[in-house]
């Protein structure tokens, strides 16, 4: 078998997931190391410019259009892939491991009865064999899974887990006929349901400072808005702080919340909490503030301060503003 890799895009509302560029960085990546070839399938309806945005990542880009993939629907996305995998043999199809891949990659392999490996933090070919890392028992363990399959593999990637991919010559669009039995899709999208209150993105954010209990009371959460602000940030929380509703859950940072990848990353009272951890030790640049020396927190950071965050932001801010 070919060392070939098939990944399929993610898009809503004209806009493609940032979990997408992620898939193709890794997918380039095996693509280089095994000799073969990286192709990602983009299926929709009237969606060529999300294919030619694609192709500017310097990949193959199946474009696949029917009415019946229009939205996404985990029968019609299976439909389609598998009408791709009557020409194309990838070694390895990938997705991101967001609520449409964890819906679509169970399907398919069960649908052909291929190995499944999902949540992965990484991923490398060595040889015939397939290696995927994961985190297990509540991030506490991290293990390496060998494959060894002549049949083609299906994976899910953590969002986060990987850099973006960043442009690169040589993309190219290839409009793609799949044959799609309309009556086989059973499943059919009504509605997109959102929360009454908008909220920030965190995973999609470049800075972030995140509270945690040492700022001591909700009161002092103007403190961070302001700084988060003066350093063109928004503000995360760890679990503590959503848990007393002192923010929205949709602000939380750790294994229970968001995992983010932003290129810096300034923890504010945060003990450092394995949870945590799991959720923001691939940042960019990690600024801890904590009164604690032995945090574990300063354990991941890059530039650690031994000081209270009330003190040391209110110099900073004076700093940076005057």
């Amino acid at each position: 078998m070919s060392g070939d890799i098939l990944i399929v895009a993610e898009h809503l509302e004209g806009r493609l997931a940032p979990s997408t560029f992620e898939v193709v960085s890794l997918g380039r990546a095996l693509a280089a190391a095994s000799g073969g070839v990286v192709r990602v399938a983009l299926f929709g309806q009237g969606v060529r410019a999300l294919a030619e945005a694609l192709a500017k990542l310097g990949v193959e880009v199946l474009l696949v259009e029917d009415v019946a993939l229009a939205e996404y629907t985990g029968d019609g996305y299976v439909l389609a892939v598998r009408g791709l995998l009557e020409s194309a043999k990838p070694r390895l199809l990938l997705a991101a491991h967001t609520a449409q891949g964890y819906d679509l990659a169970p399907g398919l392999a069960g649908a052909l009865d291929l190995p499944l490996v999902t949540n992965a933090v990484g991923v490398r070919l060595d040889g015939s064999r397939l290696v995927v890392t994961r985190r297990l028992l509540n991030e506490k363990v991290q293990a390496e899974i060998e494959i060894a399959s002549d049949r083609m593999i299906v994976g899910t990637v953590r969002p986060g887990s990987v850099k973006a991919a960043s442009p690169a010559p040589g993309g190219i669009v290839v409009p793609t006929k799949v044959s799609i039995d309309a009556s086989r899709v059973r499943m059919r999208f009504a509605r997109i349901e959102r929360p009454t209150v908008q909220d920030i993105d965190l995973a999609a954010a470049d800075v972030i400072v995140s509270a945690g209990r040492g700022i001591q009371k909700k009161e002092n959460l103007p403190l961070i808005e302001e700084f988060a602000k003066a350093v063109g940030g928004v503000v995360g929380a760890s679990r503590p702080l959503t848990d007393m509703d002192w923010l929205p859950k949709t602000r939380q940072v750790g294994q229970s919340g968001k995992t983010v990848h932003p290129k810096l990353y300034v923890a504010c009272g945060i003990s450092g909490a394995m949870q945590h951890v799991a959720g923001m030790k691939d940042a960019g640049l990690i600024v801890a503030i904590n009164t604690d020396p032995s945090a574990p927190i300063f354990e991941v950071a890059h530039v650690g301060f031994v000081a209270d965050v009330l003190k040391l932001l209110p110099a900073t801010l004076k700093e940076l503003t005057g």
